[in-house]
């Protein structure tokens, strides 16, 4: 038998030979409302099954599924009529008609389905029909649709495969041609034209978050009626909004801020009240003003009885808490509320404003931000401008006294008159040479002023603080969020235990001075911690035709190797750090490598995301397979997280000798620069 035939629902059944069981059941409600609405457009393929009547489905699982819903629903009869082809085939070749099936098959791509569903909008569907008749949400093809309105050189560029759907999406993200254009020009050829959260970065750099402690102050309906307009972000989980239009965001957040500090102003007795449109007061705010730490108001008599009330409760509550118990939620909550209330009413009665004495009232002052929640509040600590202007007076006083000086014994004219820049500058750099000699010859002081340039963190607010050109910043790595790891999250608990008691000193000589005194294990430690922070990202593979990012670095490789690192014990793949974020053939690939084919065939029928969930807890060791198994797949990584094993370097005697720059020898004595030309003859 060969033929298509109708048989009643009821007498179909799903076949065991049947390839697809992990996503059987995904969007089957989909399914069947398309099923409902158009009719089942393909038909079944079954065999006669050994009890008399019914028949095995081997391949159309799904839309068995699909219609046995609609039979449940009450929305099809038992006997309704399902169009089937009758073979008569052994259970071998049913597998193997069901997985062929499954496989062998051309999605369409997105471009195609995109134009599919923007032709039927062109005729007058509603997006809730177009959703039904194809089984997706409405938020679904509100994304495809605004695919579709994607700038024509990227449209192409999907079309034709040179990018991926994530990074069209991340294009997709506003509608401002111009705006995916400019992105397009200054990122298409570069290695971060294949990464969405850049490309996402640099098309809304200009714009706002919804859900910004900004936005909030500012608040939607104002931002609407002021004419500000709003793109919805119809590509992540979390459907956020961006507000295009920044600076009339700022506008009203920036009136409603100026509004809330001339009240703090009026009631605070501060002398002046000054609002920043930042959640945190920066450092240019700052910058010519000096940090006051004043002790607050003391208790009243009243107040302190009150205090002591609530002291003598809380040491109850805790004496309570020893014998509550925790299995009566009740019980809990109610404690729970008591001992928060007693604790708010004690840091309530401490939380005042500091005193300020009577000289510094006319200086000191406070910022004004915005909070977490979008609400204008006082930020935290003190300010005066006092300090600066007593160095200033100073500097003024020294000239008038200078002046004066020269008065006595005769006119001002008679004052000498200040050095020419030019002859500072080079009795600055005189000066300067004298120190670097005598520093080239203390090798130990010279290593404590290396190791302190590179760690004093403060020395970033002021280029001059350190008086050298040596600096050991974190290497810029082009992404919003910093990648989470293990690793990561040691080096920063790392930091945490290396002496920091010189790094509390307020002046920079005071914390050389301490930095100094320390022992050499403490100063190799911060050594080998700055040095590990100015690592450069680099990739374990050699950069292949269509592979993206950071240049391999040999000398990253031989440090691995010098070490003995062991990447695996360091890092596992996950879903969200690896697997949802490749093709399915790449995780296929990577299950083959530890399990070989076998298993390999094994995940072919599943969808991508169970495929992800199942290579985690494969890599992870939480899947049960053979011994030998779990041992590859625990000590598995990409190859891209590798380090390489480098072979040994020839000897070249006509590899080029690398020599110091050609400026150097500028600062050569010349009986020095005739030995440096005599040593690059010898080496050539």
């Amino acid at each position: 038998m060969n033929d298509i035939e109708l048989i009643p629902l009821g007498k179909l059944r799903l076949s065991e030979a049947n390839v697809r069981k992990n996503d059987s059941n995904l969007f089957i409600e989909e399914l069947a409302a398309n099923i409902e609405a158009k009719g089942l457009l393909q038909n079944l393929i079954v065999v006669p099954a050994k009890k008399r009547g019914m028949f095995d489905v081997t391949a159309g699982g799904r839309r068995l599924r699909a219609l046995n819903f609609l039979l449940t629903a009450g929305k099809l009869p038992k006997d309704h009529p399902v169009a089937c082809r009758v073979l008569d085939i052994d259970a071998a070749e049913q597998s193997e008609l069901s997985l062929i099936e499954n496989v062998i098959r051309l999605d369409m791509t997105p471009t195609d389905e995109i134009r599919a569903y923007k032709h039927f909008v062109n005729e007058g569907s509603d997006l809730d029909a177009i959703a039904k008749r194809f089984g997706r949400t409405r938020r679904f093809i509100e994304g495809r649709l605004r695919l579709a309105d994607l700038a024509d050189p990227i449209f192409a560029a999907l079309e034709e495969g040179k990018i991926t759907l994530d990074v069209a999406k991340a294009y997709a993200t506003t509608p401002n041609h111009d705006r995916q254009m400019m992105v397009w020009n200054e990122l298409s050829n570069s290695w971060q034209g294949n990464n969405p959260d850049s490309i996402r970065r640099m098309v809304t750099h200009s714009a706002i978050r919804s859900s910004s402690p900004m936005a909030k102050l500012a608040s939607e309906a104002e931002y609407l009626a002021a004419g500000g307009k709003i793109e919805r972000d119809l590509f992540t989980e979390d459907g956020g909004e961006t507000w295009i239009d920044a600076e009339i965001a700022q506008r009203i957040a920036g009136e409603k801020l100026q509004a809330f500090a001339a009240e703090v102003a009026e009631t605070s007795g501060y002398a002046w009240v000054r609002p920043i449109l930042e959640t945190r007061v920066t450092y240019n705010a700052t910058e010519d003003l000096h940090q006051v730490h004043l002790e607050p108001a003391p208790l009243t008599d009243e107040e302190q009885v009150e205090a002591d009330k609530l002291l003598e409760t809380i040491s109850a509550l805790e004496a309570e808490s020893e014998t509550l118990d925790e299995d009566d939620e009740a019980a809990a909550a109610a404690f729970q509320e008591r001992w928060d209330a007693a604790s708010s009413a004690y840091d309530a009665l401490h939380d005042k404003p500091p005193v300020i004495p009577e000289e510094m009232k006319a200086n000191v002052g406070c910022f004004v931000i915005i909070g977490a929640d979008g609400q204008p509040t006082v930020a935290s600590g003190l300010y005066s401008d006092k300090p600066l202007e007593r160095r200033k007076a100073r500097g003024a006083d020294a000239a008038e006294g200078a002046s004066g000086t020269a008065g006595e014994g005769g006119s001002a004219s008679s004052a000498p008159k200040p050095l020419s820049q030019k002859l500072v500058e080079e009795l600055a750099v005189q000066r300067r040479d004298i120190l670097a000699i005598n520093l080239a010859s203390n090798p130990a002081i010279a290593l404590d002023y290396l190791i302190f340039a590179i760690a004093d963190s403060r020395a970033l607010y002021s280029a001059q603080a350190l008086g050298t050109t040596l600096r050991a910043p974190s290497p810029s790595l082009y992404l919003a969020d910093y990648p989470e790891s293990p690793a990561h999250t040691l080096m920063a608990d790392m930091r945490e235990t290396l002496d920091l008691s010189w790094t509390e000193h307020r002046r920079t000589v005071d914390r050389f001075s301490a930095f100094s005194a320390l022992d050499d294990d403490a100063k190799a430690s911060w050594l080998a911690w700055c040095m590990a922070k100015t690592l450069e990202a680099s990739m374990g593979i050699d950069k292949k035709a269509g592979q993206s990012g950071p240049e391999p670095i040999d000398l990253h490789d031989h440090l691995a190797a010098l070490m003995g690192i062991n990447v695996a014990s360091h890092w596992r793949p996950t879903s969200a750090n690896y697997f949802d974020r490749v093709s399915k053939q790449a995780l296929l690939a990577h299950v083959s490598e530890v399990g070989g084919p076998t298993m390999a065939a094994s995940f072919m029928g599943s969808k991508k995301g169970d495929l992800s969930a199942s290579c985690e807890k494969l890599f992870a060791g939480e899947t049960i397979v053979a011994p030998e198994v779990k041992e590859a797949a625990l000590a598995w990584v990409p190859e891209a997280m590798r380090f390489r094993v480098l072979a040994a370097s020839e000897p070249d005697d006509e590899a080029p000798v690398e020599h110091e720059p050609e400026s150097d020898a500028g600062d050569l004595e010349p009986a020095e620069e005739q030995d440096a030309e005599a040593d690059e003859t010898v080496d050539a």
